[in-house]
C-alpha cells in the first residue's frame, strides 16, 4: 500500500516536490494539472525515478449531468482532456463526480440526482468518455458522495456493470457516503461492505474522519481530519491491504498542522496492524517537523 497527501507548496520545482513527498514518507502523489507536454513529460519520468507513484489526477466538480447541453458538452471536453493527461502521465487514475441536475453550478442536493434517469444518463456519459480518449492505463474512477451517484457501494457495482468498460473503476471515500447514524455507528461492517461490493475494482482511497455530534435537533455528521474521529482505520486499512495490487490512500482535506497529526496517527496505526506504506522508508521523524512549525515543509535538497 502506498500513502500520499498534500504537500502545501505551489511554484516550487519538481526536484523540491519529491524531497518534500520523501520527507512525509509519501509513496503516493496528486497530480498536478500540467498542460505543457514537455512538462507533463519531464513530470512524468521525475517522480517515476523516485518510485513515487502518480496516484490521483482530479477532474472533481465538473458537472456531467448539467441541464445546459451546450455547457455539459464543454464539461466533458474538459474531463476527457484531463484524462488524456492523466493516461500520458501514467496516473493511476482520473477522478470526476457524479453530476447535478442544474445549470451553472455543481453539487447542489437534487432528487433527480440520483434518479433513475440520470443513472442511465451517467451509463451513457461514461462509456462516451472512456471510448473518446481510450485510456491504456489511468482508470477514470468516481468519486463517492451522499447526494450524487454513486451514493453507496451496490450503486457502483452496477455502474461498473453497466458501463462495461475496462477503463472504468472505483475510487472509494466511506466518509463521505457515512451519512446517517446506522452507518455511522456501525461503520466497521460498512467498510466491510463496501470491499466486499467493490473490492475487485477499487483502485484508490481517500483517508480523512467523521464525527456526530452526541445531541443535535436533526442528524449532522461532520467531516474531520484523518485520526479526529471515529472511521475504523484498523478495518480500512486492512481491508485494502488485502487487494492485489492495493489501492493507493491519500489524505486529503486538511491544513499543515493536521497532516502532521493525522501521520502521526496513520503511521502508529500501520505500525500496530504490521502494515508498511511502500516508500515511507525515507520519511523524517514526526516530532521533529512538528517542532518545526511551517517551516518543516522547507525541502532539504
Amino acid at each position: 500500500m502506498r500513502l500520499g497527501g498534500p504537500i502545501f507548496r505551489e511554484s516550487i520545482s519538481i526536484e523540491e516536490e519529491i524531497a518534500l513527498h520523501r520527507k512525509l514518507g509519501f509513496g503516493a502523489a496528486y497530480c498536478e494539472y500540467i498542460e505543457d507536454q514537455p512538462k507533463r513529460r519531464a513530470y512524468q519520468q521525475a517522480y517515476a525515478e523516485a518510485d513515487i507513484v502518480l496516484a490521483e489526477y482530479g477532474a472533481y466538480c465538473i458537472n456531467i449531468l448539467d441541464t445546459d447541453r451546450v455547457v455539459r458538452q464543454r464539461n466533458l471536453d474538459e474531463i476527457c482532456r484531463r484524462l488524456e493527461y492523466a493516461d500520458e502521465l501514467g496516473a493511476r487514475c482520473c477522478v470526476i463526480h457524479g453530476g447535478s441536475v442544474e445549470t451553472g453550478a455543481w453539487g447542489n442536493a437534487n432528487p433527480q440526482n440520483i434518479s433513475e434517469e440520470s443513472f442511465t444518463e451517467t451509463v451513457t456519459i461514461v462509456q462516451g468518455i472512456i471510448d473518446r480518449v481510450k485510456p491504456s492505463t489511468t482508470k477514470l474512477v468516481m468519486e463517492t458522495e451522499s447526494y450524487l451517484l454513486p451514493d453507496n457501494p451496490e450503486v457502483y457495482a452496477r455502474l461498473i456493470k453497466e458501463v462495461d468498460r475496462p477503463a472504468f473503476a472505483v475510487h472509494l471515500d466511506p466518509v463521505n457516503i457515512i451519512a446517517s447514524p446506522r452507518r455511522y455507528y456501525d461503520n466497521t461492517g460498512f467498510i466491510r461492505r463496501c470491499f466486499a461490493v467493490l473490492g475487485p475494482w477499487i483502485v484508490s482511497c481517500h483517508a480523512k474522519d467523521l464525527n456526530m455530534p452526541p445531541k443535535h435537533a436533526t442528524v449532522q455528521i461532520d467531516e474531520t481530519y484523518i485520526g479526529d474521529g471515529v472511521l475504523d482505520y484498523d478495518t480500512y486499512l486492512r481491508e485494502i491491504e488485502k487487494l492485489n495490487p492495493a489501492p493507493t490512500l491519500m489524505i486529503e482535506h486538511l491544513n499543515e498542522s493536521q497532516l502532521v497529526k493525522g501521520l502521526r496517527f496513520i503511521y502508529k496505526k500501520a505500525e500496530s496492524l504490521g502494515i508498511t506504506f511502500e516508500g515511507s522508508e525515507h520519511r523524517e521523524e514526526l516530532d521533529e517537523l512538528e517542532g518545526a512549525g511551517g517551516a518543516w515543509f522547507a525541502p532539504h535538497l
